[in-house]
This record gives C-alpha cells, structure tokens and sequence, in this order.
C-alpha cells in the first residue's frame, strides 16, 4: 500500500485521471440506467403495458430503438433462426425457393414489414426530437403504414398453409428471446416492465394475424414453447437449406476466408437441441467460453464507459419520399431498396402490385379493425 500511495504522489497525472475516469465512469451509469429508471417510476406496475397498448409500445421501444438496439435485432433474427428448425416450416420456406434465390430480398422484406410496425412510436419520437415539435399529419401516417405492414403481413402468409402452432412459436420467440439473447450478452437484463411490453406488443399483433389461444403470462409462453420445441424441433433436410441459406447471408458481411469459422461461432450460440435439428457440428472445445466472454467484455464497456444514444435508432424512414416510398435509413447487407419500397409492394417478387387482402391465421379475413394498432 505504501508503494502504490509513493507512486500515486510520484506521478500526479495518473492520480487525477484515475479520478476523472471514476467520474465518467459515474456519469455513464447514471445516465446508462436514467431511462430505465424513469419508466419503472412512471410504472411502478410491471404488467401494466399487458392493459395498455401505447404503454407497451413507449416501452418495447426503449428496448428495440434505445437501450439495445443491436443485439435486440440480432436476437430478433436468431428468433427466426431457431423457427427454421421446425420441419412444418422449413418446408414452406424451401418450397418458394426465396431463400434460394434471393435471401437478402426475403429477409429485409421480412424485416421492413416489421419494423414499420414496431419503429411507429421511435419514429414520432425521433421526428419531435429533431423537428422540435410533433408532426400530427406523419402521426397519423404511421398508423396506417402500420396498418398496411399487417394487411401485407397477412395477405402474404394467407397463400401459404401455416399452422396455427408454428405460428405461436415464431410469435414466442419474438417475445422471449430478445429477453434471453440480452440477458446473457447485454450490459443488463430486461425489467418484467419490459419483458411484458414485448409480450403486449406480440399478443396485440398476434391477434390482428388471428393467432389463437395466445398464452397470456411470458412465463406460460416460455412453458409452452419449450414443450413445442422439444417435440417438434427435429432434423429434416429442408431444415440444413433455410439454416444454410441464412448463415451464408449473416457471413457475407466477413471476408470469405472468415466462413468456416464464423460458422464454428454461430454454432457456439446454438443449443444441442437445435445444432441437431439442422446437423451443424458442434464448436470446437473452448470456443464457446471465447465467444460468450468476448460479448460479456462489449457488454462491461458499454455498461461503464459508453454513453447511452440521444435519439432513437430507427432504420424505417420517418417520412415518405417524393415518389411515396420510404428509404431505409441505413442497410445491413448490400441494399436491396436504394430508392425505398411501398409497404404493399414488400414481398415475394411474384405479389408486387397485387392488392394487400387481410387473412388471419385461420384464413378467415378478420372481423375487427386494425385501427387500434
């Protein structure tokens, strides 16, 4: 001790800033945890967003567009990952050849139709924030492109004979592993105020695809996707094509001679349950611990030495261009809409310009309006 306190009086310089790197390191905290915070005092209730649609959708946004939102899309996309690891819908998937042909055309039109639901509120609050005062005209506009992305969503799954429970398990997914994917790998876990905004925000939008018998609690969502998978989740070779077909996307933004080991670490992420289901080796022994402590490093210097983001991050336009197509904000791949897209035009090349039909689930058109969305 007496060394270090000779040293620190030796050297001044690394005694003040030691103390300025506590203090920033205090101030990243506080400000880290600020926003969270805020809405656990503002809704001291967690299940409240489960009765309240807008709450849920304030605060699923401060997960997906603030506090998360890289590894929430990435836990995102591996919820769809995991879905193709059940054979009922592996096979549709590989009998429109989409991911054969094009697979970054069908994941971003995947990914749009989506997000121009979930972005809604990130993106009225991005606008107020950098215009200074809301736009009640593109307020409104948002609702309806939410409304389209559904009618859209839901014309295109009406060609296709899905069942009603692999269409609860992709909804579940959703709705659990951004949880589980950020609880292990981000710099903090998700409040129960948030996981049952995401569990509200999936049963509202379940409901307009007329999904039934949505279970109600995340605990009894996760009870029964557990019991799916583990029945359901087995080998079938059209599991390996839509598994390969994706991971060939997700390696393409590495140099090629990256593959096969970027392979071997996707594979450290999978469960014994799902690398048997697509036939992927397992990774070699020590590779997983590498893998997982590399993410709890990103995960501890974003926790105590980066500042949280001022604006929500929102990939969807927050208005429609001169020719009323909205222009991503940034692409992760190679873009496949440069010039921006029409809601209703997303989809396979086959359905543009065909008029979006609203089907459930059930294959009924649905009785009530999406209005509420």
């Amino acid at each position: 001790m007496d060394t270090i306190l000779h040293f620190l009086s030796s050297h001044p310089g690394v005694k003040y800033g030691g103390t300025v790197l506590l203090a920033y390191m205090a101030l990243v905290r506080h400000l880290r945890y600020k926003r969270i915070n805020v809405l656990l005092k503002k809704y001291p209730d967690p299940t409240i967003p489960l009765r309240n649609h807008d709450i849920a959708r304030e605060v699923a946004a401060n997960v997906s567009e603030y506090e998360f939102p890289f590894l929430n899309v990435v836990s995102l996309e591996f919820a769809l990952f995991k879905t193709y690891a059940i054979p009922s819908i592996s096979k549709i998937l590989a009998a429109t050849n989409e991911f054969k042909n094009d697979c970054l055309r069908r994941a971003d039109d995947t990914v749009f139709i989506l997000l121009e639901v979930t972005e809604r509120h990130a993106r009225d609050v991005r606008r107020t924030m950098i215009d200074g005062k809301p736009d009640e005209k593109e307020q409104l506009n948002d609702e309806r492109r939410a409304e389209l992305a559904m009618e859209r969503l839901n014309f295109l799954h009406g060609h296709y004979n899905i069942k009603q429970d692999d269409y609860l398990y992709t909804l579940a997914l959703f709705v659990l592993e951004p949880p589980s994917f950020l609880g292990r790998f981000e710099w903090r876990p998700l409040t129960d105020l948030e996981k049952n905004a995401l569990l509200a925000q999936w049963i509202h939008n379940g409901k307009i695809m007329g999904i039934q018998n949505i279970p109600t609690s995340v605990a009894e969502l996760e009870q029964w996707a557990l019991a799916y998978e583990t029945k359901h989740a087995v080998f079938a070779p059209t599991n390996r094509v839509i598994a390969d077909a994706t991971i060939d996307l997700l390696l393409s933004l590495t140099p090629s001679f990256m593959h096969p080991f970027g392979r071997k670490v996707i594979s450290c992420l999978l469960t014994d349950r799902l690398r048997t289901a697509f036939k992927i080796a397992p990774p070699p022994r020590g590779l997983t611990p590498i893998v997982e402590g590399i993410l709890y490093a990103r995960a501890a210097f974003i926790r105590h030495f980066m500042l949280p983001r001022r604006l929500p991050l929102v990939r969807t336009a927050l208005r429609a261009n001169k020719e009323n197509k909205y222009v991503p904000q940034f692409h992760k791949y190679k873009p496949v809409y440069p010039d921006g897209y029409r809601i209703e035009d997303l989809g396979p090349a086959k359905f543009v310009g065909k008029c979006p039909v609203s089907f459930h689930a059930s294959g009924k058109t649905p009785a009530s309006s999406l209005e509420s969305l």
